[in-house]
């Protein structure tokens, strides 16, 4: 079976219902949208090639003192402590590392982008309230792409190899400049990383460490877009 009837017969009833590969990572990611119900607008990091504790180091978070919290837990915090401080969930899917914010978007500044991919790679999807989404993807400490929520995504350089045009077939219309992505953008997080968001980040307890806030980044280099 080849990516498009994997995507497309990925939902209950399979190929018989013949949806499109576009509409089938609609429904696969809904629960995404009732996160916002729960007052949740996550932002999501997947990194390969980093071990958990050295992504929490990157974040500038203590690996040494974890709390176990449910994101709903951590973003209820979240608005009660040191303006300063935010709180991560961090867990593993076999070899990549996943980081959730319930509330923050810390892992979605280029900056730590960059940082999160050295000596491997890092996808991030930061969905906003007002539907200004973005997504981030970094090599080996070198950022490859940072767009917002429509039309194709494109590297920043382009003709860069370390993007594939084809990850994005079939999910995104590459001839239409203002196609909104919505919850789509995570099944292309699945195409590039091998790994996507699931459903049990945020009904579950996870790993959960205080680092720096991203309203501390700012104007600083961690913001510069290359």
């Amino acid at each position: 079976m080849d990516l498009v009837d994997r995507e497309a017969g990925c939902c209950g009833g399979g190929l018989m219902e013949h949806l499109t590969v576009a509409e089938a990572a609609e429904r696969r990611f809904a629960w995404i949208d009732e996160l916002e119900e729960d007052y949740i607008l996550p932002t999501i990091a997947v990194v390969a090639g980093m071990g958990r504790d050295d992504v929490i180091r990157r974040l500038q978070g203590d690996p040494t003192s974890p709390r176990r919290l449910t994101a709903r837990q951590a973003a209820d915090e979240a608005v009660n402590r040191d303006r300063d401080e935010d709180l991560v969930g961090v867990g593993t899917v076999g070899d990549l590392v996943f980081v959730v914010e319930a509330s923050g978007y810390t892992t979605a500044i280029p900056g730590i982008v960059r940082d999160l991919s050295h000596g491997g790679r890092c996808f991030s999807v930061s969905i906003d309230i007002n539907g200004g989404d973005r997504v981030g993807y970094a090599v080996d400490g070198s950022l490859v792409v940072f767009e917002e929520h429509w039309g194709p995504v494109h590297p920043l350089r382009e003709g860069d190899s370390r993007w594939d045009p084809e990850w994005c077939r079939d999910l995104i219309d590459t001839e239409d400049e203002s196609e909104i992505w919505g919850v789509k953008i995570f099944a292309l997080m699945d195409r590039v990383m091998g790994g996507s968001a699931d459903p049990s980040w945020f009904t579950q307890p996870l790993d959960t460490f205080a680092i720096p806030c991203a309203a501390s980044y700012m104007n600083t280099p961690a913001w510069d877009v290359p």
